[in-house]
């Protein structure tokens, strides 16, 4: 929100540099972002937290300038207003959207600029000026807080006024020029046949006022926050007005800000007042919540040594109205306007925060001795970090919360994710269910900035059937940086991310990791896989298919990723690591070529040989794979290492040759398999 330091001083008088001002606003909960010169003026622009909607007005901020630099404030006069017997025809049909609305019909207004010194309120914080009647409204909304609007009242069909809700695909063109299609959840002022505005959000243009407007019916209501927050969701449509009904305007500021705007109407554009009617359908007014606090407890909470006298004036410079019990209880009773002071903490610190938190005695806080259980996770989370720095990739950070579309995009299974009910934006309408489209998102955001060489990692959340999973994924586009020693680009391929995946694992000291063919529909076919870890399911890695990338727009096609659920990964990791020492004696390497089944996969090799339970036998390595003229047709060849070993002993040969030759008969047996 932005704030004219002149303007502010019509309501407080103080000389204090603009600087100053803005570190004390600051320092009080109202934090002042920028600073700039506007024509003669100073403009504040302010960052004011959706607890204090009192704040969205000049007169809200100079009471708390007031407040803390210790002045009065001077609100503006308005004169008693002697208005008709005659009732506005103002029908309200949603009690609950409208808890108020006042109506006044103001006749033979003359509608014209505004003068000077109205344009330069308005000018200097970037408020468009269109006429007297319109800047008026705007003046008392950045002045009260109150939103109004003023309608054209020849162009009302049938001379009334109704609240009520939206007919689906009920259509209206907003003052913007932009017709808009309503629904039934969209609150609606209308006249006899049609919507004129979109209730706290903005006015019709069929309706509005301009040069040739006589006769105007000036509008100043309550609306449900709830309902105008949803209204201006749904239709991608926000206006001063909606922020400020959204956050809760003051109730009895209805009448306040519409007697202000006729003051104003009466002396810049004349006119009479013909017919006015408050309607007040459920009588709903804020209750007086009377909160007891005693000079000891603020003095407790703050370390300080405050009389109560001191509290009490801070307190009513604030609009509270505080009454004593004796010399050490105050009676706090807040505002109407401060919805958020509720408890005795609060009203603590409203004291803490006018007086100066950096004017408080500083002191050291007690420390107590806890028994602190050690999270076993945190240095596993560590040792997948520094593996994966170790192996070139970066580390992504990216939201949790995504839009719908970037599910479709990536082929990522919808029907259990988890929905926000009320979304800030459309791009953070439901919680992740995968870090597939969160990582597809950040690697095109690199790869559009020149970025070619892309490993990411996150170690993320993912929410599916309410469930928050910790999940590791990783996605890359080649398996190493490019280097001007190599001649030959290695090409990316399904058994580097394998590889990553592998390291990783072991790093963890988890042992009988396996990968299994699996589908995913976002990875191409063959080219996928589970990933297990002690015959249980943790993830799966694979390459991302054509499809999933075009709808992404990018243009790379060897891009690899993988998804595990770290939890699972954590149960099958021993925490305790036991020391084995290097064997002393040497081992025996027996390499083994066979020609199999192109279906059969090196796992069901090595689970082959496992069954045999072979003496002496320390480890089996795959060594490579051979796909040519002296393969029979649908065969592959294969090799592979086997290494005999004992730690007490050197083993002989005879012993070793006898092992393994049972272990080649066994594969050729069992697997049809050709001994090359």
């Amino acid at each position: 929100m932005k704030i004219s330091l002149n303007w502010l001083k019509d309501y407080v008088n103080f000389t204090i540099p603009p600087e100053k001002l803005a570190h004390q606003l600051t320092m009080a909960g109202l934090e002042v972002e920028k600073i700039e010169t506007v024509n003669d003026d100073t403009v504040f622009e302010l960052e004011i937290t959706p607890n204090r909607p009192d704040c969205l007005n000049m007169i809200g901020l100079a009471r708390e300038v007031a407040a803390i630099l210790n002045r009065p404030l001077r609100l503006p006069k308005i004169k008693k207003i002697r208005f008709p017997r005659e009732s506005c025809a103002i029908t309200i049909l949603d009690k609950q959207g409208c808890s108020r609305y006042i109506g006044t019909v103001i006749q033979n207004v003359a509608v014209r600029n505004s003068p000077e010194w109205l344009l330069q309120r308005l000018q200097a914080i970037g408020t468009r000026t269109i006429n007297n009647v319109v800047d008026i409204t705007n003046f008392c909304l950045l002045e009260t807080g109150q939103p109004l609007h003023a309608f054209d009242c020849d162009k009302l069909i049938g001379g009334k006024i109704i609240v009520r809700r939206a007919r689906d695909g009920e259509k209206i063109v907003t003052i913007d020029g932009v017709e808009r299609t309503l629904n039934s959840s969209v609150l609606v002022i209308a006249d006899a046949k049609r919507p004129v505005a979109i209730a706290g959000i903005m006015g019709g243009k069929e309706t509005e006022v301009t040069q040739d407007t006589k006769n105007i019916l000036l509008e100043s209501a309550y609306f449900d926050p709830v309902l105008i927050r949803r209204a201006a969701r749904s239709l991608g449509l926000s206006s001063d007005s909606s922020y400020r009904f959204e956050r809760g305007v003051d109730m009895n500021m209805v009448e306040g800000g519409s007697l202000r705007a006729i003051f104003l109407i009466h002396e810049l554009a004349g006119g009479t007042i013909v017919q006015r009617s408050d309607n007040f359908p459920t009588k709903r007014m804020m209750i007086q919540r009377q909160i007891v606090v005693s000079r000891n407890q603020i003095n407790q909470l703050l370390g300080a040594s405050m009389t109560a006298s001191r509290c009490k004036t801070v307190l009513k410079k604030l609009d509270f109205k505080v009454t004593m019990s004796g010399r050490e209880i105050l009676k706090v009773t807040p505002p109407f306007f401060r919805n958020d002071v509720k408890e005795e903490v609060d009203i603590v610190e409203e004291i803490a925060r006018i007086l100066g938190y950096e004017n408080l005695p500083l002191s050291l806080p007690q420390i107590k001795m806890m028994n602190i259980k050690i999270d076993t996770k945190r240095p596993l989370e560590r040792v997948i970090r520094q593996t994966l720095l170790g192996l070139g990739f970066d580390e992504a950070i990216t939201y949790t919360m995504i839009d719908e579309g970037s599910l479709k995009k990536s082929h990522v299974n919808s029907s259990s994710v988890v929905r926000v009910k009320n979304p800030l934006t459309k791009d953070q309408e439901i919680m992740r269910p995968s870090l597939l489209p969160s990582l597809l998102s950040a690697l095109l955001t690199n790869f559009n900035r020149g970025q070619k060489n892309i490993k990411l990692f996150e170690l993320g959340k993912v929410y599916v059937d309410s469930q928050e999973i910790n999940t590791l994924s990783l996605i890359m586009t080649t398996p190493h940086l490019e280097d001007w020693r190599q001649s030959k680009k290695d090409s990316l391929d399904f058994y580097d991310i394998k590889g990553v995946v592998e390291q990783v694992i072991k790093r963890l000291g988890s042992k009988g990791v396996i990968f299994v063919p699996a589908q995913q529909p976002f990875l191409v076919k063959g080219k996928s896989a589970s990933i297990k870890v002690q015959e249980r399911e943790i993830g799966f890695l694979g390459k991302i298919t054509e499809d999933v990338l075009r709808h992404w727009d990018i243009k790379l096609k060897e891009i690899l990723y993988a998804q595990i659920n770290v939890k699972e990964l954590f149960s099958k990791i021993a925490f305790q690591r036991t020391y084995q020492p290097i064997p002393e004696f040497p081992s025996i390497v027996r390499d083994v070529s066979l020609a199999v089944k192109t279906n059969t996969t090196f796992q069901q090799i090595k689970e082959l040989i496992q069954e045999q339970k072979p003496e002496f036998l320390s480890s089996v390595e795959f060594v490579e794979q051979y796909v040519g003229d002296k393969i029979p047709a649908g065969h592959r060849g294969m090799t592979f290492s086997l290494v005999y070993q004992l730690p007490s002993r050197t083993l002989r040969e005879d012993e070793v040759n006898a092992v393994h030759e049972k272990i080649c008969q066994s594969l050729i047996e069992n697997l049809g398999a050709i001994r090359r």
